[in-house]
């Protein structure tokens, strides 16, 4: 997966078991990131969106602990997105959404019986703090940051 509108890239490669469910798929993905699940979330696969229902949140017609994901009909190479902190922007009346994740299918392999599954096999760059303003949000600081370190070890 690979976190959207930040660069240098920040992705993680993770291996999750068929038999998962799009519950587990986001409980993973929070797990990833180093997030705590405090805000709305929806998956966005074929079209159709899936997430875990939450107060003032989306209705979704499937139950995310039951649609494995297994029975979606993902290829490899497909790609889906995972949208998470999204809310309607009062200002202008549309969802607003700070972290998009595309996901990839990579490889759909034959599951190692002695592996304990999700497990994290890749990555690259430190997660964001999730409330920290998006990816905006977070590159602006980390910018800011930067540039105080390089003043500050010129002196």
């Amino acid at each position: 997966m690979v976190l959207l509108s930040i660069s240098p890239m920040i992705w993680r490669r993770i291996k999750v078991s068929s038999d998962s469910t799009i519950e587990d798929l986001h409980y993973t993905i929070q797990l990833a990131m180093g997030w705590e699940d405090i805000h709305l979330h929806h998956f966005i696969i074929h079209g159709k969106h899936y997430g875990i229902i939450q107060p003032g949140g989306t209705v979704f017609s499937d139950r995310a602990c039951e649609v494995k994901l297994a029975s979606l009909g993902l290829r490899e190479k497909e790609k889906f997105l995972y949208e998470y902190d999204f809310s309607i922007c009062p200002l202008m009346g549309a969802w607003r959404y700070w972290w998009r994740h595309q996901i990839r299918v990579e490889a759909i392999l034959t599951p190692d019986p002695k592996q304990t599954y999700p497990i994290c096999t890749g990555g690259k760059g430190v997660c964001p703090p999730e409330n920290c303003g998006g990816p905006w949000g977070f590159m602006k600081a980390r910018e800011e940051f930067f540039i105080s370190d390089v003043l500050s070890s010129s002196n």
